[in-house]
């Protein structure tokens, strides 16, 4: 079974950290058994407007399997809740049914092992994006039912990851991020990744004219 790749503790608490004020909270992943069970759980899109409960928000089941031969399959099948409506452009509810057509996952798809080439199934139409991610487009999932199956294979084991499913109407985008959760996604980000560097110089900077500071008074 595959390890993940060590970080060090300053930026593994600053990934904490920004996952929290993201309100990140997908159900933690389990250890997965060569050629064993998968590991299964569902996790909440918000809509456009940071609903992450109610029919407006979107569920995404998720599995996550390890194949004898160390290959990992994932598979999502995104749900469209019963009463899921557009909405009016002063965010009110209108009375048209709300679909959803197209569902994608965010992991850098060029990086060693993160994606096996040609393994990518479902929907009508499907496409690789490298650095962006995963996408699928499938017939519209109409309110109280589910798309089929939407699946890859990686032989990088998982961790947690953006998910963003979409319709032309709003309450479309559903996202996981801000105020949605997160799916299971191949470990595939670069380390250290470019948000937690973000978050990092973001706390700096301002501390950086105080330091200059105390440097001319020295």
């Amino acid at each position: 079974m595959r390890t993940f790749k060590k970080t060090s503790i300053v930026l593994a608490s600053w990934g904490i950290a920004l996952a929290g004020l993201q309100n990140q909270s997908a159900q933690a992943l389990g250890l997965l058994t060569p050629g064993g069970p998968a590991d299964t759980g569902t996790s909440v899109l918000a809509d456009a407007l940071g609903a992450n409960t109610g029919p407006e928000a979107i569920t995404i089941s998720w599995s996550v399997s390890e194949s004898l031969a160390d290959v990992y399959t994932y598979t999502y099948v995104v749900n469209n809740p019963v009463g899921d409506v557009v909405l009016n452009n002063d965010g009110s509810p209108s009375t048209t049914p709300e679909i959803v057509d197209a569902f994608s996952v965010g992991f850098n798809t060029t990086l060693p092992g993160a994606f096996v080439m040609g393994s990518q199934t479902g929907g009508v139409y499907d496409a690789n994006n490298g650095t962006g991610g995963l996408f699928w487009a499938f017939t519209p999932v109409n309110a109280g039912t589910s798309s089929g199956p939407l699946s890859f294979q990686s032989d990088n084991a998982p961790t947690l990851g953006n998910a963003n499913a979409q319709d032309r109407n709003p309450p479309s985008p559903w996202a996981s991020n801000p105020d949605g959760q997160q799916v299971p996604i191949p470990n595939a980000v670069p380390e250290p990744s470019t948000m937690v560097l973000f978050a990092l110089a973001s706390f700096l900077m301002p501390m950086r004219s105080r330091l200059f500071r105390f440097i001319r008074k020295g």
